[in-house]
């Protein structure tokens, strides 16, 4: 064997192309990602992904979302972009604003969003020149009108999502499993809602992500909302989903179940199919009947 395979093949080498493999995965996620998850689709078994994650969260590479039980990028890879500001830095500043009471200070933003003030400064300035931000007289920052803009151009998203959560909660606690909000996006289809499954072991982490419509089962649904469509493996290994399409939307939307294929067996197929089409029955009353 030459020098360079060994080095290539040597402990210290292959632990840094892991860490190179998680980076790379969460950059791909539009939300935050479990470790089941990253270990699957990174093939690093769960022992020595632990204290992988570990290490980069405490150099703070990746942040873990205690609400969601799992992963993102952290704010040091957007210092390490300069003058670049990362579209993750932009979202992490409108976040903090969610459960900010008044106008918050760049000391105050920093400190939320475990960024240095200068990464801070530079997002600020551009977010404001674009309207995401206003700036005030006394140096600190609102939301700017700019998203009320962008937020009426998607209204009919955020109704929808209204409507039908109360009854993505009646399926997750009928089927134990995570339920999702589908809909047709642009020759694919888009998660716009999850209410996760109580189990350790589940699907989550989806929303805002976009799947295809060929050889799933939201795809099926979606062409054909007249019963629930089974998949196994088609938008994650080991991953079974339960789909039926729903009536009364201003876009085609379906919602369906996501868990273990092993659990979702167990429980039953037929069984858990009744339960999506009911559920897609009565959601789609409640959207002809308010929509």
């Amino acid at each position: 064997m030459r020098d360079d395979e060994s080095v290539i093949r040597s402990v210290p080498a292959r632990s840094a192309g892991r860490a190179f493999d998680v980076l790379e995965l969460l950059s791909e996620r539009p939300s935050p990602t479990s470790a089941g998850a990253i270990s699957r689709h990174s093939g690093i078994p769960r022992s020595s992904l632990h204290y992988l994650l570990v290490l980069l969260r405490d150099r703070r590479y990746i942040t873990y979302n205690q609400n969601k039980r799992a992963w993102t990028l952290g704010p040091r890879i957007g210092e390490l972009c300069g003058d670049s500001p990362l579209l993750t830095q932009g979202l992490a500043v409108l976040r903090v604003f969610e459960s900010a009471p008044h106008c918050l200070s760049i000391r105050e933003i920093a400190a939320a969003t475990d960024m240095s003030r200068p990464v801070v400064i530079n997002i600020t300035s551009i977010m404001t020149s674009h309207g995401l931000l206003k700036a005030q007289q006394d140096g600190t920052y609102s939301p700017g009108l700019e998203l009320v803009s962008l937020a009426s151009r998607v209204s009919w998203a955020d109704r929808l999502r209204r409507l039908a959560n109360p009854h993505l909660v009646r399926l997750r606690d009928a089927s134990g499993e995570t339920a999702n909000l589908v809909v047709l996006d642009d020759g694919h289809a888009t998660y716009i809602d999850q209410v996760e499954s109580r189990y350790s072991l589940r699907h989550s982490g989806w929303v805002g992500r976009h799947i295809p419509l060929e050889g799933t089962a939201t795809g099926m649904a979606l062409a054909d909302d007249t019963k629930a469509h089974t998949v196994t493996d088609s938008i994650e290994a080991g991953v079974t989903a339960i789909v039926c399409g729903v009536k009364g939307s201003n876009s085609p939307a379906a919602v369906g179940i996501t868990g273990p294929t092993w659990r979702i067996n167990e429980a039953g197929v037929r069984r858990l199919c009744v339960m999506v089409e009911a559920i897609a029955r009565e959601t789609g009353a409640d959207l002809t009947a308010n929509f």
